[in-house]
């Protein structure tokens, strides 16, 4: 039975990055199709602000780790996270999570995370979505880490 592979959309050539432009890994398809999985994509960030749209960060906050956008400081967590949620209930047969690399949104493992002053803390962080996957127990990788075994 074939996989089914919740991915990034920008990493599919689709042009939802916050600044229009194409960030395609046609690699991460090609080893997608040969393994003959599903794909299901997604993109919070678009699906809740439109593109192009002001780009955010991980930021450490009093209340916690908050997505804000960079100048404005607009906290786009909410969004994100409910969109998160309807994605996973609407395909509760997902069996594995490929999200961008260093996304706020979908990077797994490789997020990066500031404090309020704009300092780099953390380059290891989840994005919301990918936590999201996580809390849910569905396998996870970034992009860059997607491997023949994880596809097994």
């Amino acid at each position: 039975m074939a996989k089914r592979v919740a991915l990034s959309a920008c990493l599919a050539g689709r042009n939802c990055r916050y600044n229009g432009e194409l960030k395609a890994n046609p690699e991460v398809i090609e080893k997608l199709e040969k393994s003959g999985c599903e794909i299901v994509l997604f993109c919070p960030e678009e699906s809740c602000f439109g593109t192009p749209r002001e780009a955010m960060d991980l930021v450490i906050t009093d209340e916690g780790v908050k997505a804000l956008t960079k100048f404005s400081k607009e906290d786009r967590s909410a969004p994100i996270a409910e969109y998160a949620a309807k994605f996973f209930d609407e395909n509760p047969e997902i069996d594995l999570f490929v999200g961008k690399a260093r996304s706020p949104s979908c990077g797994v493992s490789t997020a990066l995370l500031y404090d309020e002053g704009g300092n780099l803390i953390s380059e290891r962080e989840a994005g919301i979505m990918a936590a999201e996957a996580k809390a849910r127990n569905i396998e996870a990788v970034d992009d860059e880490d997607l491997s023949d075994s994880v596809l097994r």
